[in-house]
């Protein structure tokens, strides 16, 4: 069963520029290295339950339009924001087994490496799921050496501090998807809808957190402007904080722009390099 949350990918125009977007925010990213095969770059933002926010840059786009990054090349043509996320697998061959016994549209396994700043070389197995990797759906992950070369144990900053609590994905028609992710999960959704009337959908309730499908029910809104620009795709994060007014404060303090909602806050997309991160209390 895919219910462990392993990252969310954030697509940034300059990785140097991003990584100082994230350290204004209070975050330690990291350098993570080059990936020869898709001619792109990272850095890793990582979080205190072992998750990690990936910012990624594409360094040859000819190379990457023939990569698994395909699809991203095209929809963020000049945009940054959230990409698509990943499910993590112990058993990737297995997984996409059962899950095309489901029906689910599962491709062939693809290898991944990269070599970080000290050499140390980091490889992983994943797969995409219906297609792309920056859809309605997550794509799988399976590390081919050990996940602690992939993404290192944090110690100091807003990380370090701040946990996945919720993720929301853009959908055009949530009944659909929640057909997938039904599939995909094994798990039962619960409805949802907001009370304005302005967005409906279905939750899905995982051991770290919950993932939720969200449709538009009318234009206007920050949702249906991400359909109409780039499709379906990953939308937001909630982040659970300790000290979710400690965490307000110190943005803030750093000139920040956020806006308060009824549990937290949202950091202005701008300063997050077009990706919705709203924090909650824990």
């Amino acid at each position: 069963m895919l219910t462990a949350f392993d990252h969310l990918i954030i697509i940034v125009n300059d990785l140097a520029a991003a990584m100082e977007t994230y350290r204004t925010l209070g975050f330690a990213p990291r350098v993570g290295g080059e990936h020869p095969a898709f001619g792109s770059h990272n850095a890793l933002v990582a979080l205190n339950d072992g998750t990690y926010l990936e910012l990624l840059a594409f360094k040859d786009k000819t190379l990457a339009a023939q990569s698994i990054w395909r699809d991203a090349v095209q929809k963020f043509a000049g945009r940054e924001g959230f990409a698509g996320y990943a499910l993590f697998s112990d058993d990737l061959t297995n997984d996409i087994s059962a899950l095309r016994g489901r029906h689910l549209d599962v491709g062939e396994p693809n290898a991944g490496a990269r070599v970080r700043p000290d050499g140390q070389r980091v490889a992983w197995r994943s797969a995409l799921i219906g297609g792309s990797a920056t859809g309605a759906l997550p794509f799988m992950i399976q590390d081919d050496t050990p996940r602690t070369l992939r993404i290192e144990p944090l110690a100091e900053g807003l990380g370090s501090r701040v946990r996945a609590k919720e993720i929301v994905v853009a959908v055009k028609d949530a009944d659909l998807a929640q057909r997938d992710y039904h599939a995909l999960l094994d798990l039962e959704p619960r409805r949802v809808h907001t009370t304005a009337g302005d967005l409906e959908g279905a939750r899905f309730s995982m051991p770290w957190g919950a993932l939720v499908l969200a449709q538009p029910n009318r234009e206007g809104n920050a949702l249906a402007d991400q359909l109409a620009q780039r499709g379906e795709g990953l939308y937001a994060l909630t982040l659970a904080a300790a000290d979710v007014n400690r965490e307000r404060s110190t943005l803030v303090s750093r000139g920040v722009r956020v806006e308060d909602d009824a549990r937290g806050f949202l950091i202005a997309p701008e300063f997050a390099c077009g990706a919705r991160l709203r924090l909650v209390g824990a």
